[in-house]
Parts: C-alpha cells; sequence; structure tokens
C-alpha cells in the first residue's frame, strides 16, 4: 500500500519510547519487561515498535502466534521472544529454525517438543503456563507438578519461565485478582522444593510473570521479576477503573502516558445540500439546513472505522470538532461542515488524535462504538498505511 494515501495513521515511536520508560521506572530495576507486539504490535508496526523497545534496553517480548515471531525474525531481530499463544506440534520445525520460545501448558505438547528436539539435535525453551482463573491456555494448578516433572526429565528442553494471566485485572473488584495472584505465588512455591532442584542450577533467572498493563499498575505484587505491557504501551489504558491509579501516578510525578497513534485523512469532496436531503445507506442521517455543506471522506469500515460509530462520533477539522453522519459505509463516510464555509477538498481530518487545541482520544471512540481500545487499534487494517515519525 504507497504511504500516499489521504488516509494514514500516524506513528509516534518517541512516545512508544516514553511510555516504556515510564513503566520501567515504575517496575523498578529488579523487574525487567517484556513488551507485548502482538497483532501488529495493536496495529502500530510489529517491526518498528520491536526495534524500539529494544533500542530502550527491553530484553524480551512477546507475540500471540508463531507467524508473529517469525516476521521479527525475519526483520533481523535476534531478541528473545515468547509465543504466548502456544504451537501446533507441525509448527515445532519453524520453532527450532527460527530460535522461538513458547508457552506450553500440556504433556502431549512436551513430549511433541522434546520429540523434534532430539530429533534437530536442538534444545527449546518454554514458559509454562498455569491456569488460575482465566479459564484459557495454561496448565490446572491441581495438574502442574505432574506437568513439571515430566517437562523436567526431558534434558533437551529448557524452562526459561513460568506464567499466568489475570482475568480481572481491571476491574472494579480486586477480589479475583488477588485470588489468582495467591494461586499462582502457592504454585510456585513447588518449584522451590528439593524436587526440581534442577531449576535452579541454570545459568539465568527464571522468568516469572502474571501482570499485564491493569496488573503492573493496580497490583505491585503481581509484577515478580518480570511484567508484560502491552496497551499502555501504546498510551491507551484497558479500563476507566484504572484513573485513580493513573492519578496517584501523576501525584508521584509520573507524567502521564503518551498516546502513540493519530489517525488521519482529508476531504475528497465538499457537497452542498438542500434541507431534507437523506444520506449514504438507508438514509439515516437527513440534512436539517439548507445549504448544508457535507463532506465525504475515503475512509471507512474497511478501514477500520468501526460502523457502529456511524451518527455516533466526531472527527476534528480545523480545531473544531464535527459530526460524522449517515452510515459508515466500505471505503468513505460523511462530516457536517456547515459551520466551516473554508473548508474545500483535501482538508487535513483527523479521526483519532489532536488538531489545534482539541482531541479525540482512542478511548473515546471505543466508548462510543460500545467497545475497548484494543479492538478499535487492532481494527485499524492494513490498507491504513503506517507513517512512523
Amino acid at each position: 500500500m504507497p504511504l500516499n494515501r489521504a488516509t494514514s495513521a500516524e506513528i509516534n515511536l518517541d512516545a512508544f519510547r516514553y511510555n516504556l520508560r515510564i513503566i520501567k521506572s515504575l517496575v523498578g530495576l529488579n523487574t525487567e519487561t517484556m513488551a507485548i507486539i502482538k497483532a501488529d504490535a495493536y496495529g502500530h508496526g510489529a517491526v518498528q515498535c520491536a526495534r524500539a523497545a529494544i533500542e530502550e534496553g527491553t530484553k524480551y517480548l512477546g507475540v500471540g502466534i508463531i507467524q508473529e515471531g517469525i516476521e521479527l525474525r525475519e526483520s533481523g531481530i535476534t531478541s528473545p521472544i515468547l509465543i504466548l499463544g502456544g504451537v501446533y506440534p507441525d509448527e515445532l520445525t519453524e520453532l527450532i529454525y527460527y530460535n522461538l520460545s513458547t508457552s506450553l501448558s500440556t504433556l502431549a505438547l512436551a513430549k511433541a517438543i522434546s520429540k523434534e528436539a532430539e530429533q534437530s539435535k536442538k534444545n527449546i525453551s518454554v514458559h509454562i503456563k498455569i491456569d488460575t482463573g482465566m479459564g484459557r491456555l495454561g496448565v490446572q494448578c491441581e495438574d502442574f507438578s505432574d506437568l513439571l516433572e515430566h517437562v523436567i526429565g526431558y534434558e533437551n528442553i529448557t524452562i526459561e519461565g513460568f506464567f499466568t494471566h489475570l482475568a480481572n485485572a481491571d476491574d472494579v473488584d480486586p477480589k479475583i485478582s488477588q485470588e489468582q495472584i495467591v494461586k499462582f505465588s502457592n504454585i510456585l512455591k513447588v518449584i522451590k522444593t528439593k524436587k526440581f532442584s534442577k531449576l535452579h542450577n541454570s545459568n539465568k533467572p527464571i522468568l516469572i510473570h502474571s501482570a499485564n498493563s491493569a496488573g503492573l499498575l493496580r497490583y505491585p505484587e503481581s509484577r515478580f521479576n518480570l511484567v508484560r505491557p502491552g496497551i499502555s504501551l501504546y498510551g491507551s489504558f484497558p479500563s476507566p477503573v484504572l484513573k485513580p491509579v493513573l492519578d496517584m501516578i501523576k501525584n508521584n510525578n509520573y507524567p502521564a502516558l503518551r498516546p502513540v497513534m493519530s489517525w488521519k485523512t482529508k476531504i475528497i469532496q465538499v457537497q452542498t445540500l438542500r434541507k431534507g436531503v437523506p444520506l449514504s445507506y438507508g438514509g439515516s442521517y437527513i440534512t436539517k439546513k439548507n445549504k448544508s455543506r457535507i463532506a465525504i471522506l475515503p475512509v471507512g469500515y474497511a478501514d477500520g472505522l468501526n460502523r457502529r460509530l456511524s451518527n455516533k462520533m466526531e472527527f476534528l477539522v480545523k480545531g473544531m470538532r464535527v459530526k460524522q453522519i449517515g452510515t459508515i459505509c466500505m471505503d468513505m463516510c460523511l462530516i457536517d461542515v456547515t459551520e466551516l464555509p473554508s473548508v474545500e477538498m483535501g482538508e487535513e481530518v483527523v479521526i483519532l488524535g489532536s488538531q489545534g487545541k482539541d482531541n479525540i482520544p482512542i478511548e473515546e471512540l471505543a466508548d462510543k462504538a460500545e467497545t475497548i481500545p484494543y479492538e478499535i487499534f487492532c481494527g485499524i487494517s492494513k490498507r491504513v498505511p503506517r507513517v512512523y515519525v
């Protein structure tokens, strides 16, 4: 996709680095950081964000699927990469070839890994995932000791870490998260028994991690010796529940995180219409005034502008908010610029980000679309060029 398209997403890598530094300052020198750049770095560009993270001294990267890890390796990135979503047995050849680590939570996969490693005369690193309440990937707590005993018995598997995932870290009630952290801590006690003393003979410390963005902010006890910031790296937070935490951070002289992405387009046409004209599919909006000035934008739901935002959102033009009107189409949408008579073809329009003194944050779009910032970021399609600044 050419970079000169009128609709583009501007990615500020300085803001990304800044956010990473803030997170590192919060967790302290004794806790490592794994930058989560799955889903193309939440739509921001995995390779570019991975490089920026490494430049800031980040040792570990986390991706969702093996293809994402391969993309980073083929782009020249050599840092340790963990595939959080695990792998299939038929992906183990690539896992070894690209020197990637994987999440492990079943004996069947452990056996397959050992067999493949033996045939390849290689050693494979794994992080054993424990399900403490997410009900998703992970070995059940009661089965952990048995799995660990088997994995330790495989000479060609290196246990690099143990981890879990907090399901409710951004909820108002802390009870479930606190219970998960206690469960995880109790499981970790098993590792310290003499039975598993082999783990302590490693040259590198075992990585223990449970904290996502919400977890590392709300529950310091969840940080252990590694944290996994995701959405916070991109200047957003998963829930309004975190506002008191953010206020506390600000009061302690930690500046707010900075948005990394701005999403912009340009007007392609302006029409002057009479009162009572239905607009777009289904005529979901009808012009209210004579000489209504309606601007057409070359951005739609194929670009990631959620159709649920139709007639609900606002854009910025000349530093002023204007309403989006009519049903959002695949390739286009409409805005009312009646109050801006000087606006013509080629005028910049901000969908997400700042213009003049106003700002449209990702949380505003997510709220109006009745979803979360993650989905808005990840939904901005590949046909929207990313421009790095």
